[in-house]
């Protein structure tokens, strides 16, 4: 694979992806962004060449990391890129620890000390931050972001789009965590959370829907 990269976001979170990125041996090419102001400046001496707009960069056999947090304009790029020929390599921190047994999809971003357990599965562009636990037989869906010190059970299947906050528990047993979820920061889920739910507590009780 070709070892230079784009990143698509400038931002602070487009800097950690910078530093994940070099970590794992690519070069920085270039950044796109959609704050014009940035267009012609540089992030650690890299130039952020143009706004977003996946149509008209050329992505044939290019590497890119979509450093968005928001999950679905990040699913929608990610896409896109694929669409337009683009490649969406794993970034993963070499202090990351992750079992031989487990599976991780395209365009994700592990972080560093994070670690998941046997036959767990990550699927594509789904963001795993630091310090965050997940146990064996648990599947994170297509572009979830799983947010730093947050501890994840056995054997559950937390659906696409769903964000979960910082240092929040999800207790194994669960059979149900719906798709576009928010859980919010420290709280405990101990049962079914359905789609669109924002939760929050301990025990985790339903706040709002997400729509």
């Amino acid at each position: 694979m070709d070892k230079d990269l784009y990143i698509l976001g400038a931002g602070t979170y487009g800097a950690v992806i910078y530093e994940l990125a070099v970590l794992n041996n690519f070069t920085v090419k270039g950044f796109y962004d959609d704050d014009v102001n940035k267009i012609g400046t540089s992030l650690y001496n890299v130039k952020v060449i143009d706004k977003i707009d996946v149509s008209k960069i050329e992505c044939t056999n290019k590497s890119f990391a979509v450093a968005i947090g928001d999950n679905k304009l990040r699913k929608k790029l990610c896409n896109e890129i694929i669409q337009n020929g683009g490649i969406l390599p794993t970034l993963i921190h070499p202090k990351a620890e992750i079992s031989n047994k487990a599976k991780i999809g395209k365009g994700c971003f592990i972080h560093a000390n994070t670690y998941i357990w046997t036959e767990a599965v990550i699927e594509d562009f789904a963001i795993i931050s630091p310090q965050v636990i997940i146990a064996h037989h648990t599947v994170i869906k297509k572009s979830c972001f799983v947010s730093a010190g947050s501890n994840i059970g056995a054997g559950l299947t937390i659906n696409e789009l769903s964000f979960i906050g910082i240092g929040a528990t999800i207790m194994t047993g669960i059979k149900y965590l719906g798709k576009n979820i928010t859980v919010g920061a420290g709280s405990v889920v101990i049962k079914d959370v359905e789609d669109n739910s924002v939760v929050i507590g301990n025990p985790a009780r339903v706040l709002k829907n997400n729509n």
